[in-house]
């Protein structure tokens, strides 16, 4: 996890995790802010055209944080991978690309989280992530 200073002054803990998102023209590493309370995973815009993903007809919607506009959302199907050491899982997801400025990348919910069990550790300041029956990758 990295540690990410608060207004006041202290370091709070965020799960950052590596992934990689695929698509017809390559693959893009990233690390991610792991967000179990967005709905969707989150890139920006630029992403998707780096790996040569399309979309302008790409199904729309929008996403908003606590208190903040909504931001304007388009859908499209990556390949995503998780690897850490021994391990490496691949799967297809659902991912939504904004225009918006994002300092990074969130896994929410869809695409990401619903397959996986997540156990966060307040005390080790980690999390664990562990495939779940909903997993439908490699």
């Amino acid at each position: 996890m990295q540690r990410c200073p608060s207004a006041v002054g202290l370091v709070r803990p965020r799960p950052i995790i590596i992934v990689s998102l695929t698509g017809p023209a390559g693959t893009i590493v990233r690390e991610a802010n792991l967000d179990p309370g967005a709905d969707d995973s989150v890139f920006p815009e630029s992403l998707a055209a780096k790996i040569g993903i399309d979309l302008k007809n790409a199904p729309k919607g929008e996403a908003a944080g606590i208190g903040q506009v909504p931001v304007p959302l388009r859908y499209a199907e990556v390949f995503m991978r998780l690897a850490n050491g021994g391990e490496r899982h691949e799967w297809r997801a659902w991912v939504g690309f904004t225009p918006a400025s994002i300092h990074r990348p969130l896994l929410g919910f869809a695409g990401f989280l619903q397959f996986f069990t997540a156990t966060f550790h307040g005390d080790r300041e980690d999390v664990e992530l562990a495939i779940n029956s909903k997993f439908q990758g490699a």
